[in-house]
């Protein structure tokens, strides 16, 4: 063999060394290095659930991670903004360009609160307690407007938007305040001239008529000095016990508010009697509350007439002998 024969040949067998030695190092770089080179670039995704949306956003970013589009649902358990689920879950490894999708709960969904202002409290329980909410009697008045154990107010306020089981607070009336007054003499003054203002006094007038000497007819025989407010009075007026056009009697007279929408409607009833026109006091009624004029204790004399307005609008309107 010659000189360049011993060359090549001494080449060809560095090259098959070389050959071995990159295929051996190929080897370990395929089945060693690069898998953990590929592993190492996986991220650990955290626990976000019960975080605040914002707070898990940090979270994620600090690690180098992003959240994929917001998943919005209500939920009873969580308040609102704080993370129910998240995909993938704790403790999964993802690489970098994955997003993690994240559901957000908006909290419990929001109902209207009914009105109960002018129910009576029994009614009010109903009707809150069948919307689903809770009822707190906080604090009882009282009120020359409302019958004893009518609500007067309600908070939250009717119509808005508060989750289910929210305790609502009643204000409930106690009826008219005992305020102890002395009334004038008022013997043989005229009936008519002193019935409007004890009607407005908050009086309750009865009136018994008997035959008098010397008292003219339609005049007052006597009648009780000292008594309260809201007590009934009876005035004994001259006049034959056959005479019975002016005798005194309770309006029976009911009016249902109009069941349209869900707030209270501002009421006022005008009446007309033999002896006087009078307009109650303004009051507001939930839609469907009974007003009952018997049970107010409105006493009218003679023919009446009777009109009821809601909300400014006159909506019933009837006349009684």
């Amino acid at each position: 063999m010659n000189k360049l024969n011993k060359v090549l040949f001494r080449l060809s067998n560095v090259a098959i060394y070389l050959l071995i030695v990159m295929t051996i190092i190929g080897f370990l770089i395929g089945m060693i290095v690069i898998p953990q080179w590929v592993k190492s670039t996986e991220i650990l995704v955290p626990n976000l659930v019960g975080k605040d949306y914002w707070q898990a956003v940090d979270s994620l970013g600090n690690i180098g991670l992003k959240p994929d589009d917001i998943i919005q649902e209500s939920n009873s358990n969580e308040p609102k903004g704080k993370i129910i689920t998240q995909d993938p879950p704790a403790n999964f490894s993802i690489k970098p360009h994955h997003k993690v999708k994240l559901t957000v709960s908006i909290g419990t969904d929001l109902s209207l609160v009914p009105s109960v202002i002018g129910k009576s409290i029994d009614a009010a329980y109903e009707t809150l307690q069948t919307a689903g909410f809770q009822v707190n009697t906080s604090a009882r008045v009282h009120s020359s407007q409302y019958l004893p154990d009518i609500v007067i107010a309600q908070s939250p306020a009717e119509n808005s938007k508060y989750i289910m089981d929210t305790e609502i607070h009643l204000l409930v009336s106690k009826g008219r305040k005992a305020q102890n007054i002395e009334l004038p003499d008022l013997t043989g003054q005229p009936l008519n001239d002193v019935l409007h203002t004890l009607q407005e006094l908050g009086m309750d007038v009865d009136v018994n008529y008997s035959p008098h000497p010397t008292i003219p007819t339609g005049n007052i025989i006597g009648h009780k000095r000292f008594l309260q407010i809201g007590d009934q009075i009876t005035l004994n007026v001259s006049g034959q016990r056959n005479l019975t056009e002016n005798t005194g009697r309770w309006l029976k007279h009911k009016h249902t508010v109009t069941e349209i929408g869900n707030l209270a409607k501002k009421i006022e009833i005008m009446i007309v009697d033999a002896y006087s026109e009078r307009k109650m006091t303004p009051v507001y009624y939930s839609p469907g509350t009974v007003i009952d004029l018997e049970k107010m204790r409105i006493r009218v004399f003679g023919p009446t007439l009777v009109i009821v307005f809601e909300d400014g609008k006159k909506v019933a309107e009837r006349q009684y002998q």
